[in-house]
């Protein structure tokens, strides 16, 4: 589903500020798989997710998607395609707008737009539907701008909205790090119910090491713009937070054992 080959991305190129974020990174990721990334900050996780999704076109390498290959794409065409929840619950959806003009937009996702009524009828009673599963009354709401919901609702929104129109590929970038715990319970909960019954082809970045063993199938770690471990979903159910920094030493041995395992925790 997901090819990446020889992936390079810099920042401030060619200045005394520049920084490599990825440095050749290749990566096959199968359809339907879901994969947890995790790495330290600066590790490139987020720059990768950037690249794949054109918010941060690569100076080097290939991506295809499905077949297709992408690399050359503006971010706004592989927006038709791929479907991705940020960090920041204010990111996702238009604050002044109300939930059900925040879902139409997603409806048309990659679709010519018409002069015709901004919500039709059919398609409010298809929001309620769907809002209807977060059991957090958001159906009633239709009409309520989304600037007045909480971070969990606006964050629950925002991935039923990624996931309105089937995306060929499902982008994760740290979608609960802002969240309380039982709030982040409930996304995650409410992300792998989706997925599952999407059969989703998802990438998720998160640096809670227990989420990142719990969920998905299988977890790759990052760390200076390059993959340094990757496990199978047999692996990985084998795998302790314990084991993650074991590991982690001895990828990196130069790495001091302090310092790495703050690296690792995040």
């Amino acid at each position: 589903m997901l090819k990446i080959r020889g992936l390079s991305k810099y920042f401030a190129r060619g200045t005394v500020n520049e920084v490599q974020a990825l440095r050749r990174v290749d990566l096959d990721i199968g359809t339907g798989e879901f994969v947890c990334v995790i790495g330290s900050n600066g590790a490139g996780k987020s720059t990768l997710l950037a690249s794949i999704s054109g918010a941060a076109p690569p100076d080097e390498g290939r991506i295809v998607l499905d077949g297709t290959d992408i690399t050359a794409w503006p971010e706004y065409r592989r927006a038709r395609h791929i479907g991705r929840v940020f960090q920041d619950p204010l990111s996702g959806t238009c604050a002044s707008m109300t939930i059900e003009e925040n879902m139409a937009l997603a409806l048309r996702r990659g679709k010519r737009r018409t002069l015709r009524a901004g919500v039709t009828r059919f398609e409010r009673g298809r929001f309620r539907e769907t809002l209807q599963r977060l059991d957090l009354g958001l159906e009633k709401r239709l009409g309520d701008p989304a600037g007045f919901l909480s971070g969990g609702q606006r964050q629950s929104l925002t991935l039923l909205m990624a996931t309105l129109v089937r995306p060929t590929l499902l982008l994760l970038d740290e979608h609960t790090a802002a969240l309380d715990p039982r709030t982040a319970g409930l996304v995650m909960k409410l992300t792998c119910d989706i997925v599952e019954e999407n059969r989703l082809t998802t990438v998720m970045i998160t640096h809670n090491m227990q989420q990142a063993l719990a969920y998905g199938q299988r977890l790759i770690m990052m760390h200076r713009g390059e993959i340094i471990l990757d496990f199978s979903a047999e692996e990985k159910s084998r795998l302790t937070v314990q084991d993650l920094i074991h590991h982690f030493h001895a990828a990196n041995p130069a790495v001091p054992g302090a310092i790495s395992d703050r690296l690792v925790l995040g």
